[in-house]
């Protein structure tokens, strides 16, 4: 069997930055940080519908104008105008659509930024306006010699801390709690189900981790979602498959070992069952 290989699927860093935000757009790049301003990512071919991509570096984006449905690791959003993106280190995401004129801001953050959980919102106008002045901000900052690294990641800090209180005000201007106990317990759920999910796929680990019965869990999370537990199991399992058949180059028999399935035709039936396609067909179509 092959080594399996480290999966470092669409970092800022393997891609010229300029080519993917469109000729529109301005950039700056350093080991720090990765600015875009007016990017039109729909202008060229990095991101497809229907393809699965994992990204490396935590990112905030500003959606500028036009409208895109996206899955992000094991759920689903629709973005337009005024739709602010902050997601965690190696987040998982898959296009269904994306519109002809989506236009964004954004920030790559590398390894001096932390980000904890991934966040998708709709701002308000007048915080919208605020992110805005703080990523043209943040490139005049980031644009001066020498480079103030610093001030920099203060800056961008800032940003996401600002994202999150917007979060934050959101939920409880909806006249809900900012974490309810289902929902903090679905949360760290779905945390704990992306990390495991190569080796793990039986409701009672996940129970045994949260320190509650199987039963329990299982009822949470159908009052939590409106889906079962194995549902958002074996949909962090599909899109684990999917990326590993669209980027590593292992085999379908060494994929069916690296998510730990008894046997590839065990894989093969797990796969056309919650996808409608063969591995091998999946990655052909590819």
């Amino acid at each position: 069997m092959s080594e399996n290989k480290s999966i470092n699927y669409f970092s800022i860093d393997s891609v010229d930055l300029q080519v993917l935000a469109g000729a529109e757009s301005r950039v700056f790049n350093n080991d720090d940080i990765s600015v875009i301003l007016n990017g039109r990512p729909s202008d060229n071919t990095f991101f497809r519908e229907g393809e699965v991509y994992q990204l490396p570096e935590p990112r905030l984006l500003l959606f500028m104008s036009g409208e895109a449905d996206v899955h992000l690791d094991l759920e689903q959003y629709h973005f337009e105008q005024g739709t602010v993106i902050l997601s965690a280190p190696d987040i998982i995401l898959e296009f269904e659509h994306i519109g002809q004129d989506v236009a964004v801001c954004g920030v790559a953050m590398k390894e001096a930024i932390h980000v904890a959980e991934s966040i998708v919102t709709r701002a308000p106008a007048k915080d919208f306006e605020l992110l805005l002045r703080m990523i043209n901000l943040l490139w005049d900052i980031a644009s001066l010699t020498p480079f103030p690294r610093e001030t920099v990641l203060q800056t961008v800090r800032a940003m996401v801390a600002n994202v999150q209180y917007i979060k934050q005000a959101s939920d409880s201007s909806e006249g809900q709690k900012v974490v309810s106990r289902y929902q903090a317990l679905f949360q760290q759920f779905k945390t704990l189900v992306t990390r495991h999910c190569e080796r793990e796929r039986n409701i009672p680990f996940y129970a045994d981790l949260l320190h509650i019965t199987p039963h329990h869990l299982s009822a949470v999370i159908s009052r939590a979602s409106g889906r079962s537990a194995m549902y958002w199991i074996n949909r962090a399992v599909v899109l684990r498959a999917k990326v590993l058949l669209h980027t590593s180059g292992l085999l379908t028999y060494e994929i069916a070992e690296r998510l730990n399935f008894s046997t590839p035709p065990a894989f093969n039936n797990f796969f056309k069952r919650e996808t409608g396609l063969t591995p091998k067909e999946y990655r052909d179509r590819r």
